[in-house]
């Protein structure tokens, strides 16, 4: 009895053996359960399980929980990755081992759904001021391919005017458009897609495109502009150039036109006229639409300003610099000094500074002391020479007794003009030698010679290889001199 009693024991032991599985049943990790919004590249994973020799999973996946026809992947791994899954569908997965002894029971069985549609991020809705380029920033979502946007003037989306396009989908998730008219209001929608799928449109959007245009320097109504006016203005995004339109017609039915690249924000056009009126505006342009700016006006500089030695000054030394305010954009200056008002016989000096240099030293020996000066100044640019300054004058400083001999020796010269030679005539009778020298305007000596006078006489004193021109010619007799205006024109 006791014999057919362990019998029973070894056969109901190797039956219970039998009965239990050899393999564990995996346990699914992720997605959780009933999410949604997944990519349509999900991964699937699961957890690990151990097994013989030949140890792998089978992964069922069916959009129905039943699994009537399923799609069956089998790996190694703990994971298995999708790919181009339908949009906004609900799936069904689970997961089993196998190994060449056993095969575990089915996991539990779990779904989740791709996401429906691509979400816009930018432009917000009801975004204003956009650009004509607007960015478009959508989620970012993998498993996508390619990204559809349309933008359209209606909410259908069934305009003539319609722009649909279709970009790469990358990271970043954005890109822009183009060419969209100004102060247009638009609305837009996108999607996605791969090689077995198109998602849904997104959720429509509207934005409105700038219309306005901004202009920097130089200020509405600006005056004293100089002649190389620098035209400046705010940024338009989405343009490819900008176009400057300047004009003396207050309409600009006429006008100068100047193209600019869309990268720069500045430009200084060809010198503009000396003491004018004109009119200006900027037209930001792409191959769809122009947006202009307001029109502003200037006045450019109508004459130099002189500032030193300052009108009706006194006292002022023999070799005075003389300034005024520089203008920019000029070649240079014509300075004029004279010994009156009518710059009867006036000295003339080009000044050849760019503009930028306004000022001027009177050479040695061009003065005479005790005297009234009056001097101007003109700018002369590559298309213009502007009016005179004011005329302001000065008196050069007093000597004392150097202005007694400065009269005493006092000389005049003739013939006026002269042509290879000169005559010397002084204010009395000295008989003597004195020293003649003679300069240029720049303060050059160009002749330094010695002359006898007789009765205060000196005759044909020769002016050697001088060319035409005013010079300054100076008579030093005991230690005093004398500045004289010398014409010489052959």
């Amino acid at each position: 009895m006791r014999k057919i009693y362990l019998t029973f024991l070894i056969v109901v032991a190797t039956l219970t053996l039998k009965a239990s599985p050899d393999i564990y049943t995996p346990s699914l990790i992720s997605p959780a359960n009933n999410v949604t919004g997944v990519f349509p590249d999900v991964e699937l994973d699961w957890s690990a399980v151990t097994g013989l020799l030949g140890l792998h999973y089978e992964l069922q996946l069916d959009t129905t929980a039943d699994f009537t026809a399923p799609v069956i992947f089998s790996t190694e791994l703990t994971s298995s990755k999708m790919s181009e899954l339908k949009f906004g569908v609900t799936y069904f997965w689970k997961v089993r081992a196998i190994d060449n002894s056993a095969t575990s029971d089915w996991s539990e069985v779990r779904s989740f759904t791709v996401i429906p549609a691509v979400l816009i991020r930018r432009p917000n809705e009801n975004a204003t001021a956009v650009a004509a380029n607007v960015q478009i920033i959508w989620t970012d979502i993998t498993g996508v391919s390619h990204i559809n946007y349309q933008i359209d003037t209606t909410a259908n989306f069934d305009s003539p005017m319609l722009i649909s396009t279709t970009v790469i989908n990358k990271t970043p998730s954005q890109t822009n458009a183009s060419s969209l008219h100004f102060g247009q209001k638009y609305y837009i929608r996108i999607r996605g897609f791969h090689a077995s799928d198109t998602s849904a449109w997104g959720d429509t959007r509207s934005f409105t495109v700038t219309n306005t245009f901004l202009l920097k320097n130089p200020a509405n109504n600006a005056t004293a502009i100089s002649p190389d006016v620098l035209f400046e203005w705010n940024k338009i995004d989405g343009v490819t150039k900008y176009q400057i339109h300047v004009s003396t017609d207050p309409e600009l039915d006429q006008f100068e036109a100047y193209n600019v690249a869309p990268e720069k924000l500045k430009f200084a056009p060809d010198t503009f006229l000396f003491g004018t009126t004109y009119y200006w505006q900027v037209a930001a342009i792409h191959a769809a639409d122009t947006l202009m700016s307001d029109i502003r006006s200037f006045n450019t500089v109508a004459k130099v300003s002189l500032t030193s030695p300052s009108n009706n000054a006194t006292n002022v030394v023999l070799q005075p610099t003389l300034t005024w305010v520089p203008i920019s954009g000029i070649h240079g200056y014509q300075l004029d000094l004279a010994h009156n008002a009518e710059f009867t016989d006036a000295f003339s000096y080009s000044i050849n500074s760019g503009g930028q240099d306004a000022t001027f030293k009177i050479p040695l020996h061009v003065l005479d002391s005790a005297n009234v000066y009056y001097w101007r100044v003109r700018a002369i640019s590559s298309r213009d020479t502007s009016d005179y300054s004011d005329t302001w004058s000065f008196r050069s400083v007093t000597l004392g007794l150097e202005e007694d001999a400065q009269l005493k020796y006092s000389a005049r010269v003739y013939p006026s003009p002269a042509v290879d030679r000169i005559s010397i005539r002084l204010r009395n009778n000295y008989t003597g030698n004195a020293t003649i020298e003679i300069y240029d305007l720049l303060g050059n000596k160009r002749l330094d010679a010695t002359a006898a006078f007789t009765n205060g006489q000196h005759k044909d004193l020769i002016l050697g290889d001088l060319n035409n021109g005013i010079y300054m010619m100076s008579v030093l007799i005991n230690g005093q001199r004398s500045t004289s205006k010398l014409i010489i024109r052959k």
